[in-house]
């Protein structure tokens, strides 16, 4: 079995590049970096790593925001253009295994080929409902991911938006569930071609990554088969803490891919910083006398 990861750099890159690396030992990987220096550096990284492509159909894609599964969406176009794979895998830098590679595969075959994503509600329920046709400003800020205090205040103003009726209408049902998803080839591709599906609908939307892959699903592909099961923290991999040291990060990937080396400026760097602080207070100890 073959996975191709649909892999978004969001905040830190080097461990971004890091998790490339680990993943494309024997899978694909399809990368979206937020940074265009970075984004230069994977090019030149995996330039003769066949496993990889770098995307630079989109160029910043941010939690909660349109651009999150409007870039997968971009990434599943990518894949099967690219690669012949039996399942697609969304991942961030902060999203890893906790199996190795072998065991994975062995939780995923008895699924195979059936679509694994979650379905928690749908907009029949009033409040859903007006989640989803409120309007949020401000949703593609980088303080939108990071701060509270201004999504909350996006939050208010959309009530304020729908109040006097500025709303979204849809003459169609949306589902949610988990921003998760493992999808086989025939589902990823017909995802791929209906990338517009995103943009159309669901501009300036309060997290948008949780419901339009299962509305899609409902769309386009009723026939694939799903099962209500999220790869994520529930499977084979889980969300970790983004203040991880590089260290244990590199010891989570080697456990998963025993082929992954992590590289010496990678895993001391801390080391190297700790010794160079020391050596300047030295320094400064011996200009005073």
């Amino acid at each position: 079995m073959k996975i191709c990861y649909l892999l978004q750099g969001r905040d830190d890159f080097e461990k971004t590049l890091q998790l490339t690396d680990a993943l494309s030992k024997e899978d694909y990987v399809v990368l979206q970096i937020n940074d265009n220096s970075w984004r230069d550096e994977a090019t030149f990284a995996f330039a003769k790593n066949p496993n990889v492509r770098v995307s630079t159909t989109t160029n910043f894609a941010s939690l909660g925001d349109l651009s999150s599964i409007r870039s997968w969406l971009y990434q599943m176009k990518e894949a099967v253009d690219n690669f012949e794979f039996d399942y697609c895998i969304n991942l961030t830098e902060f999203t890893l295994p906790i199996l190795n590679r072998q065991e994975i595969l062995d939780r995923l075959t008895p699924h195979f080929p059936n679509n694994l994503f979650t379905i928690t509600g749908d907009s029949t329920d009033p409040k859903i409902k007006a989640t989803i046709e409120r309007y949020y400003t401000g949703t593609n800020a980088m303080q939108f991911a990071a701060r509270e205090d201004y999504r909350k205040r996006h939050f208010f103003l959309s009530k304020i938006w729908r109040f006097f009726g500025l709303k979204r209408k849809l003459d169609f049902t949306v589902y949610v569930g988990d921003p998760w998803f493992c999808l086989n080839y025939s589902t990823t591709k017909i995802f791929g071609e209906k990338f517009a599906f995103a943009s159309q609908n669901f501009l300036l939307s309060w997290f948008p990554e949780t419901y339009v892959i299962q509305t899609m699903w409902k769309q386009y592909a009723p026939e694939q088969l799903r099962e209500d099961v999220c790869v994520v923290d529930q499977i084979m991999f889980k969300t970790i803490d983004p203040a991880i040291e590089r260290v244990d990060y590199a010891q989570l990937l080697s456990a998963y891919q025993p082929l992954y080396k992590p590289p010496y400026e990678f895993i001391a760097e801390e080391i190297i910083e700790e010794r160079k602080t020391l050596l300047d207070q030295l320094i400064e100890r011996m200009k005073k006398k």
